[in-house]
């Protein structure tokens, strides 16, 4: 195994690179979003989470909570080099913590359920989604 990476997170919203977190998506692979649609999703959750190695983005995500009883997680990304470090795994139990919230709902990329089983998620069996193009969706494996 690696040695850990110097890893410094941050809230910082102002300071993100947004199109260093578009390519973080396509290389991940999270799919191709936009610099400007990451940038509004981010800025609209009320946790979002930015990982640094040195000056470099290799990881975010993002959250949101009522503070109480739910916090849902999203887009939770590490940069493919980085990955199997522990470093997503910090990630999302940052997200989580700092949420105050007692559960915790995550969306998973489809492929990626095994790796939030071991932290302890679980697949919910009454959970639904309303997508606006649920062709894309169902073809993509987020709904049957």
């Amino acid at each position: 195994m690696e040695p850990p990476l110097a890893i410094s997170i941050s809230q910082s919203i102002e300071s993100v690179d947004w199109i260093c977190l578009e390519e973080l998506f396509i290389r991940a692979p999270l799919g191709a979003r936009s610099a400007a649609a990451l940038e509004q999703v981010f800025r609209n959750s009320q946790i979002a989470l930015f990982a640094y190695d040195g000056d470099r983005l290799v990881a975010a995500g993002r959250a949101l909570t009522d503070k109480v009883s739910w916090t849902i997680i999203f887009d939770v990304v590490v940069d493919p080099d980085c990955q199997g470090k522990g470093l997503g795994k910090m990630m999302v139990e940052a997200l989580a913590s700092g949420s105050g919230a007692r559960n915790v709902m995550l969306q998973s990329v489809p492929g990626k359920q095994d790796f939030y089983a071991r932290l302890g998620y679980r697949p919910m069996t009454t959970a639904m989604a309303k997508y606006d193009d649920p062709q894309w969706a169902s073809a993509n494996g987020y709904i049957e």
